[in-house]
């Protein structure tokens, strides 16, 4: 096996259910939490992840683990730990914890991921978000203070009632935290959410636009670099971690409705807290033939300001991407889309936000 470098677990308890998630998770509820990360403990052991570079503990909502199961969970994972350079956890600003903060440092983990959405408490409120601004700011003080210098904030663009000047104040607001990375994702409604139920509609796609156009050009000023379509980062503070999955670089995924990548093989892991490891926890499994690996590696690498290497490319598929879509390639580039440059093919700001676009024109 190539070597796998990243490590994806996840945790799906949350103490409260988003009005628009939808990811695997569930209410905490003690009696599953035990039995849990037993199971997980299990699974890790079956992948034996001990060369991996980075983890990233998702959920869900790790932080809603008590300090005493958060434990048994990084004690578990201790082991795979050593050679990590970049070990994030997911976090909600009402349970990270002075003593959680302290527990997550002593066992080596080096960034957070703070869910925030929206600094207007109004809007939180009427998202079923448990947090105020005021706790985010304590929170990132109190990360701070305990030695943690990569701090990630989540936002969501287009809520409810969001409007742009809202959205401009958000981004101030964190920017004034001097955070280290900042992701802001479209708001996208999902069947079996609240959001579905309530008939809420997702952003118009040019309202969308008006605020990516804004948080890119605002958060450049501000020393953030747009190095993925919804990511922005301070020098050398990229996700090393997301930049996996970006560069279609296989990971193991574990735990409860996770993904991972193997080799030739994508899998999505059992979605049911009670079939889950009983005996089996893998649920899907799609072979990636090379057709779908050369459509895969377009997909990620073009999300990125770094875009396709060209060697490598070539090396993969036994094509000069170059030579194969010359007259696209050159129409992308006079639309202003693409750059070629120093072997790399990538898009441009304007063709990270139309990548649909470039994708027809190259898959």
């Amino acid at each position: 096996m190539n070597k796998v470098k990243s490590l994806y677990i996840h945790i799906p308890f949350c103490d409260s259910i988003c009005d628009y998630c939808d990811f695997t998770k569930l209410l905490y509820n003690e009696k599953f939490v035990s039995e849990y990360l037993v199971t997980l403990k299990r699974e890790l052991e079956h992948y034996s992840p001990f060369l991996v570079e980075t983890i990233y503990i998702g959920g869900g909502t790790p932080t809603s683990l008590p300090c005493d199961y958060l434990a048994m969970l990084l004690k578990y994972i201790s082991i795979y730990s050593d050679n990590v350079n970049e070990y994030t956890v997911e976090a909600n600003p009402e349970n990270l914890t002075i003593e959680k903060l302290k527990l997550l440092k002593s066992f080596g983990v080096n960034r957070l991921s703070i869910g925030v959405q929206s600094t207007d408490d109004k809007i939180l409120s009427k998202i079923n978000r448990n947090h105020t601004f005021e706790l985010v700011k304590t929170a990132v003080k109190n990360a701070r203070e305990i030695g943690f210098d990569n701090i990630n904030i989540d936002l969501i663009i287009g809520l409810p009632n969001v409007t742009k000047s809202i959205f401009e104040r958000d981004l101030e607001n964190i920017v004034n935290l001097d955070v280290d990375h900042i992701s802001c994702y479209s708001l996208t409604v999902h069947q079996n959410t609240v959001f579905y139920s309530k008939n809420i509609e997702e952003p118009a796609p040019e309202f969308a636009r008006d605020l990516y156009d804004f948080a890119h050009e605002f958060l450049a000023q501000k020393g953030y670099a747009h190095y993925e379509v919804s990511n922005w980062a301070k020098p050398g503070k990229q996700s090393i971690h997301n930049l996996t999955y970006w560069n279609n670089e296989n990971y193991f995924g574990v735990g409860l409705g996770a993904s991972g990548y193997l080799e030739n093989k994508r899998y999505k892991n059992i979605s049911n807290i009670q079939k889950y490891g009983k005996p089996n926890f893998i649920d899907e499994e799609e072979i990636v033939e090379l057709n779908d690996l050369r459509t895969y590696q377009l997909l990620t690498n073009l999300r990125t300001i770094y875009g396709i290497d060209l060697v490598k490319f070539k090396n993969l598929f036994n094509e000069d991407l170059l030579e194969s879509k010359r007259k696209e390639i050159d129409s992308l580039i006079k639309e202003k889309l693409i750059i070629v440059d120093d072997d790399r093919l990538k898009p441009t700001y304007e063709g990270m936000m139309v990548l649909d676009q470039i994708l027809l024109k190259l898959i």
